[in-house]
């Protein structure tokens, strides 16, 4: 029974999560900018994980001095991951960035072949082939030319930045501190980044509309709370490469609910490529089990 539940709360984090570009990209179209949207989202997260890391332990907060610069460190490359991820929306449709975004579990595996001398197996070398043709497919546009260079780069870089966070976070040297700790402070940590880089942009914009302060908390509330909740559940009932499997429902979430709700159409080429890192990138990670 637990494991089912850990099932269930898998596949509604992973859900949730994909729910980011229906709330992100109506925003732009106000006119709010990435910046203040970002900004938006990580004071909710952080409030939201101040209190859930209270109620657990208040001595979750005490970390030892030598943490911190670490922890700073993750907290940017958090960050940057999520700039250039919505950066990517203005150039990409939610479907393709997403599912791009989803190759990183392919960055983590060549990260650790690189630097940590994992092996990869005949069958590892076929998933990451496998994914990297599905990346070129998508990255062509109906004529036969490129999409957006420019998103592409965005995208791959977000994916990159958070296959280093996850590599570190699970091999650096504060790979036996608390989950959520480390959560709680690379947000933080985010989250004054963010409070910077809007002092440089020139502020935070809010929004005018009744329609824009929904989308403002359905992106606190959906992608951020459910998902950071429910992630943590799945992963203390069926652990994290099983809760990491049913990530694939991330990209497919932000596929249906952007043709739905955003008005976005999918042809066969850009399907396939998808389908491809899908499958390639699920089979990766079931291999690691």
């Amino acid at each position: 029974m637990s494991n089912l539940k850990g099932y269930l709360f898998a596949a509604i984090a992973a859900a949730s999560y994909g729910t980011n570009p229906i709330f992100a990209i109506p925003l732009y179209r106000e006119g709010i900018s990435v910046t203040s949207v970002l900004f938006m989202r990580y004071a909710m997260a952080v409030a939201i994980m101040f209190f859930a890391t209270m109620i657990k332990s208040p001595k979750a907060f005490v970390i030892k001095p030598k943490y911190v610069g670490l922890l700073a460190f993750m907290g940017i490359l958090m960050v940057l991951s999520s700039i250039a991820l919505f950066e990517s929306y203005k150039y990409l449709s939610a479907g393709i960035a997403s599912t791009l975004l989803f190759f990183y579990p392919v960055m983590v595996a060549v990260i650790m072949a690189i630097f940590y001398k994992e092996r990869l197996t005949k069958k590892s070398w076929a998933c990451l082939v496998t994914a990297f043709i599905g990346v070129v497919i998508l990255s062509k546009d109906d004529d036969g030319g490129f999409i957006s260079l420019l998103g592409l780069t965005l995208v791959m870089l977000s994916s990159l930045a958070y296959a280093i966070y996850l590599v570190y976070i699970n091999r650096g040297p504060m790979k036996n501190i608390d989950t959520s700790t480390i959560t709680f402070y690379v947000i933080l940590g985010g989250f004054l980044v963010m409070i910077l880089y809007c002092i440089i942009d020139g502020g935070v914009t809010f929004p005018a509309t009744t329609k824009g302060w929904i989308n403002a908390v359905g992106l606190g509330v959906f992608p951020t709370v459910v998902s950071l909740i429910f992630t943590s559940r799945a992963i203390a009932l069926i652990g994290s490469t099983e809760t990491a499997i049913f990530g694939a429902l991330e990209p497919l979430t932000a596929v249906i609910l952007g043709i739905l709700i955003l008005g976005e159409t999918l042809t066969l080429a850009p399907a396939i490529g998808m389908i491809l890192i899908f499958v390639s990138v699920t089979v990766l990670m079931m291999k690691k089990r």
